[in-house]
C-alpha cells in the first residue's frame, strides 16, 4: 500500500488540543496521571488501548458533526463482497475503520495494533480523519 504517510500527533499535542489538563485526560483514558506525565516526557509510549482512545478522542473532537456521513467504504469504493464480510460496514461505523478490526480492505487482516496502526497510517480515510477541524471530512 503506497501513499502519505500520516503522523499521529503526540500525547501532549492531543491533550492541549482537546483543552484538558493531564488529571481531566488521565480520567478520561483511566489510567494515572503519572502514566500521562510520563508519555508527555517521553519516558513512555502509550499503549494500544490508550493510543486507540487518544485517537478516538481526537478524532470526535475534530470532526464530530461529519462523522455520521463518513463512510470508509464508499470513500476506499469497496466492492459489495467486501462490504458484506467487513464488520466495520455492518455496523454503520464508516470512521471507525482505523479502530475495529475485522475490516476487509487490507488483507491479510493486521496481526496486531502496531501492524494495523502503520496500514492506516498510510490510508486515505485515516489522515482524512487526522486532519485539524478546518479541513472537511466528507
Amino acid at each position: 500500500m503506497a501513499g502519505i504517510h500520516v503522523d499521529i500527533p503526540d500525547i501532549r499535542s492531543i491533550r492541549t488540543e482537546l483543552r484538558l489538563s493531564q488529571a481531566e485526560l488521565a480520567t478520561y483514558l483511566g489510567i494515572s496521571v503519572r502514566s500521562i506525565q510520563s508519555c508527555e516526557e517521553g519516558w513512555r509510549l502509550p499503549g494500544p488501548a490508550v493510543l486507540k482512545s487518544l485517537l478516538l478522542l481526537l478524532i470526535i473532537h475534530r470532526h464530530h458533526a461529519g462523522l455520521k456521513d463518513m463512510t470508509c467504504w464508499s470513500q476506499k469504493k469497496c466492492p459489495a463482497a467486501m462490504r458484506e464480510k467487513c464488520l466495520v460496514h455492518r455496523s454503520g461505523q464508516g470512521y471507525l475503520c482505523w479502530f475495529l478490526t475485522g475490516n476487509q480492505c487490507e488483507l491479510p487482516t493486521s496481526r496486531n495494533w502496531s501492524e494495523k496502526l502503520t496500514r492506516c497510517q498510510r490510508c486515505k480515510v485515516f489522515q482524512r480523519l487526522l486532519q485539524p477541524k478546518s479541513h472537511s471530512v466528507t
